[in-house]
């Protein structure tokens, strides 16, 4: 099904949202919770967000007062992928 190879940033972003929503579909969190680690900043990192947006793997759910982010199925699944990688290490 998945014929892109994501690159070290964007599994990096992934596997940070993964957290901080606790591997939950449903939990929509700010950017600063997921993007605040200093390899997570600058212009090669909002291009691998934007690009994850692209591709699926993230979904932006904007609320009242800021922009939410969220695993869509795409990323949920590579999540678990790089879960087992880790554990597997």
């Amino acid at each position: 099904m998945n014929d892109i190879e994501l690159t070290e940033i964007q599994k990096l972003i992934l596997y940070s949202l993964c957290r901080a929503t606790q591997g939950g579909k449903g939990s929509h969190i700010p950017k600063p919770y997921f993007m605040g680690k200093p390899r997570l900043q600058g212009h090669k990192a909002e291009k691998a967000l934007r690009d994850l947006i692209a591709l699926n793997y993230i979904l932006k759910h904007p609320t009242g007062s800021e922009m939410t982010y969220a695993l869509d199925e795409r990323g949920l699944e590579e999540c678990r992928k790089l879960r087992e990688r880790l554990k597997a290490l």
